[in-house]
């Protein structure tokens, strides 16, 4: 019977990874961004951009061989946005625990706020395929 290896060590996160750190995404939104019944700006691309924006909060700072992955999103999608609309999410990290990271996110359309989220990630070992 083989013996089970023991998990690879996880590199330590970078020590500035902390609360306060901000990304931001942007993008036009094409007709890959509409929801199939309307022609508006579609909750599961609201949820990518976030996600986005998350990951540009902390990408700089992951080291060699990690990446973040999102594990739960609570998003409110509050507006609508047309197709050729610029739409931005401004994430705010808002806690680190263990390899846990909690993001604060709002999307908007200028001063119009589309939507808003709670976003958690984890800091994971990066794999290849």
């Amino acid at each position: 019977m083989a013996t089970p290896q023991p998990a690879p060590a996880r590199p330590p996160l970078h020590p500035n990874i902390r609360a306060g750190l901000a990304g931001a995404a942007r993008l036009v939104v094409g007709a890959e961004h509409l929801a199939p019944h309307t022609p508006k700006f579609s909750t599961p691309a609201l949820v990518m951009l976030m996600e986005q924006a998350s990951y540009a909060a902390v990408y700089p700072l992951l080291a060699d061989g990690q990446t973040v992955v999102g594990y739960e999103v609570n998003v409110k999608h509050l507006a609508p946005a047309d197709a050729g609309s610029h739409v931005t999410a401004q994430s705010t990290l808002t806690d680190v625990s263990g390899n846990k990271l909690r993001f604060a996110v709002e999307a908007r359309l200028g001063e119009l706020l589309l939507g808003t989220a709670e976003h958690k990630m984890a800091i994971v070992p990066q794999t290849t395929a």
